[in-house]
């Protein structure tokens, strides 16, 4: 966690919304004790959803988002985008010198504004499926003051980086959706080896301790990507036999055309928002 490894948060911390992502943000928190569970205010409509954050974690349920505002400092804004403007536009009288840290894909931070006031720091978010094991990035943007306390809020799940808002539909699209990614290439590996006739739970074992070994590898290796595959990559074997075909399928162009899919619905979800 690095400078921020004995940092704690003082302030009442609220949650607005509480799903996957949401939970896992709280779990970092108080795993690393940057924050204590009587500092977690949390109210989501899914009742037996905060049942289950109240018996697990202790924290305090509530009742309404308001109740959530008028009792916190900092508010992690965790629902749908669709949600937006139902959720805010009530609250909004309740906004004052709060830091608001949205998590919503797609929502720049002029339309939080244009909804939450003023009064508020706000801060702009995006990390990513990792945060649930603790291995997240999340890219942050927004006022000076709330980035501050957003860094040590992520630095609960996982890393931290900040990025200029224009950037943020890329890095949706590059690390929000990443893990789906590599995700699809552990299951083609391992489907393929069943196919083959290896049990399942080898099969899986193999696909997903390999990703995780070069993922490692690439982060302590010091070395960028393309110079470690040239490294597993021997003239004439197996590598080069397989990336042969998916180079001549064409699999940088149709990696690209997916990218930039994603980057596309990113800029449609925030007209979507408006």
């Amino acid at each position: 966690m690095g400078q921020n490894e004995m940092k704690r948060l003082k302030e009442k911390i609220g949650f607005i919304g509480c799903g996957n992502m949401g939970s896992a943000i709280l779990e970092g928190l108080l795993k690393n004790k940057i924050a204590r569970p009587n500092q977690i205010l949390v109210h989501d409509p899914a009742h037996r959803r905060m049942f289950l954050l109240r018996k697990r974690f202790s924290v305090r349920t509530c009742s309404s988002n308001a109740e959530v505002v008028k009792g916190a400092q900092l508010i992690v804004l965790a629902i749908k985008p669709q949600e937006l403007k139902e959720v805010l536009l009530p609250l909004r009288p309740l906004f004052q010198s709060h830091t608001i840290i949205s998590i919503l894909a797609g929502t720049p931070l002029i339309k939080l504004r244009n909804l939450i006031g003023l009064k508020s720091a706000i801060v702009r978010a995006m990390p990513n499926l990792g945060a649930k094991v603790g291995e997240s990035i999340t890219a942050l943007t927004g006022h000076l003051r709330g980035l501050q306390k957003a860094e040590l809020v992520f630095s609960g799940c996982g890393e931290t980086i900040r990025v200029r808002e224009k950037y943020f539909d890329l890095v949706t699209a590059v690390s929000g959706s990443g893990p789906a990614y590599f995700f699809l290439l552990m299951e083609l590996l391992a489907n393929f080896a069943q196919e083959k006739g290896l049990p399942f739970e080898q099969a899986n074992h193999l696909a997903v301790q390999t990703a995780l070994g070069s993922g490692k590898l690439a982060k302590l290796a010091h070395l960028d990507p393309e110079r470690l595959r040239k490294q597993v990559t021997s003239k004439m074997g197996t590598t080069e036999a397989a990336l042969s075909v998916l180079f001549d399928a064409g699999i940088e162009s149709i990696f690209k055309q997916a990218f930039a899919k994603a980057v596309w619905r990113a800029q449609e979800m925030s007209r979507f928002t408006s």
